[in-house]
């Protein structure tokens, strides 16, 4: 565990979705390979790694550049996302610790936030079969910001929108875009990596960093 000292009061509490909620990462994934054998080009599941943590409509250009300008990249998204939402509507694996820690802070009163790059209509759909939709007090999405992560933009945001200092926010994130986000926004961030492994230069700048929730619930005994 790396640790930095928090040195200000926690007045909001603000989570990414994908990776850090959720464990949909591997969902994402394979949703890519899936929909690539179906119109018959090359993806692996090692391709998918530099789409952790971006904004789709960017990696739908990234995969554009890379299938080919006569690609029909339309009919490919259709696919791709009718796969995505579907294992959505099924349920969606929370990340271990998630729900004894959210439980906890429910009872602390502060402030919460989601601040996701994902499309607003898409982020809902994720909460579908859970009820913690209701208890965000900002609902922060990527279509929302101009410029999504590793931009700090919509962590600003979230901080604009609940009042708050960034200074005084504790940012739980598992993707090198959101950790640089978050950090970048000036917020106190909180890294569970889940995906892939984050630098290490990345992670000396985060106030702690944990395998799993299960490891932050002394951070509310502060809050």
């Amino acid at each position: 565990m790396t640790q930095v000292a928090i040195g200000k009061p926690i007045k909001a509490v603000l989570f990414d979705k994908d990776g850090t909620i959720f464990d949909s990462e591997k969902i994402y994934c394979e949703s890519w390979v899936h929909s690539a054998k179906a119109f018959n080009v090359h993806f692996t599941a090692q391709m998918y790694d530099q789409f952790v943590g971006v904004r789709a409509t960017e990696c739908y250009q990234r995969a554009q550049a890379m299938f080919g300008d006569d690609f029909p990249m339309d009919e490919f998204i259709r696919h791709n996302r009718d796969y995505i939402d579907q294992q959505k509507r099924a349920g969606v694996p929370l990340k271990p610790g998630f729900k004894s820690f959210f439980d906890r802070l429910l009872l602390t009163n502060v402030p919460i936030a989601l601040v996701t790059s994902s499309a607003r209509d898409a982020a809902i759909l994720s909460f579908s079969r859970t009820e913690y939709l209701n208890h965000f007090d900002a609902f922060i999405t990527g279509d929302q910001v101009e410029h999504a992560k590793p931009a700090p933009d919509c962590y600003l945001l979230a901080c604009e929108q609940l009042n708050v200092k960034p200074e005084n926010c504790l940012v739980f994130e598992d993707s090198t875009a959101g950790v640089t986000a978050a950090v970048a926004a000036g917020c106190q961030t909180v890294a569970i990596p889940d995906y892939l492994p984050l630098p290490a230069d990345l992670l000396n700048q985060c106030a702690y960093v944990f395998d799993s929730f299960e490891d932050a619930h002394f951070l509310l005994d502060n809050i």
